[in-house]
């Protein structure tokens, strides 16, 4: 049994997937699995682009066809990690990238501090564009340059936990539940939440990214496009409903309050600057 599975969802994104297979052969750690699932897209694309890599590296990949697309990758969480019975695992999606030696330093960090559900690096954000099948690099600047530890407390508004910048440990995965997989988006922020509330989780920083988190301005990053502000809205009223129900207040409350401040804060802002000001503020945001 391979010690890590590499999940990537994937659908009909060959300039993407191709990149992303060649991000995981490329690493100098071998003991792993490679899963890649097809969420309803071109057999034959995923199976010829698999077909390419070189004869060890293919024995090391199993893909899956979803007949059907789930339409939200972020349902197929679940059962994407539990195609294998790895003592880690991580979310390598389609469209990002790693240093060869991400999983060098996340496994041994997993290795050396049992006590800890996950291990999170430094990341950069790339920012590109695609044309003609060719991906173009405009920028690239550290992803979440404040972050340091992992909170709990900065987990209720903010995820830490960006997947290609995460491997978790299974056993953690276990006894915190699995990702709730009714929601379509945020999925992995709100597994994040249950499980800082039983485990910790490490940062590391080389000094140098380990991981890249790449975004296409105005585009669709994702294959699949949902609401996210009306998820995230879900998830803090399910909480602060049982906590309510059970006369406590916790995760719930946190999160609502830190919303709530968080768009009080943003609508003094939009009334005290002038309009080009905002625009220029989200978009260094957005980006």
């Amino acid at each position: 049994m391979a010690r890590t599975a590499i999940i990537t969802r994937t659908k009909d994104r060959p300039v993407f997937l191709r990149r992303a297979l060649k991000s995981v052969a490329n690493q100098t750690h071998t003991d792993y699995i490679h899963i890649v699932v097809n969420d309803g897209g071109s057999k034959q694309t995923v199976d010829d682009m698999v077909s390419e890599l070189e004869e060890e590296q293919r024995a090391k990949t199993k893909v899956f066809h979803r007949e059907i697309s789930s339409g939200a990758p972020d349902t197929i969480f679940n059962e994407s990690i539990d195609r294998t019975d790895s003592e880690y695992f991580v979310i390598h999606d389609d469209d990002d990238t790693w240093h060869s030696e991400f999983l060098e330093y996340t496994v041994a960090h997993l290795d050396n501090h049992t006590d800890i559900g996950a291990v999170v690096v430094r990341t950069d954000k790339v920012i590109e564009s695609v044309a003609d099948d060719r991906l173009i690099r405009k920028k690239k600047y550290q992803w979440m340059p404040d972050v340091k530890v992992i909170n709990l407390y900065r987990q209720c508004i903010d995820n830490q936990f960006t997947p290609i910048a995460t491997l978790f440990r299974r056993d953690a995965y276990r006894n915190v539940g699995k990702f709730d997989d009714t929601l379509p988006v945020i999925g992995d922020w709100e597994f994040g939440i249950r499980l800082l509330m039983k485990y910790d989780a490490d940062y590391i920083d080389p000094g140098f990214a380990l991981a890249n988190y790449h975004h296409r301005i105005g585009a669709d990053n994702s294959f699949a496009t949902h609401n996210h502000h009306y998820y995230v809205n879900k998830v803090m009223n399910k909480y602060l409903r049982q906590e309510l129900a059970e006369g406590c207040l916790g995760v719930g409350y946190i999160m609502s309050e830190l919303k709530y401040n968080q768009n009080w804060v943003s609508s003094i802002v939009k009334r005290a600057l002038p309009n080009f000001v905002v625009r220029r503020l989200k978009q260094r945001i957005n980006d």
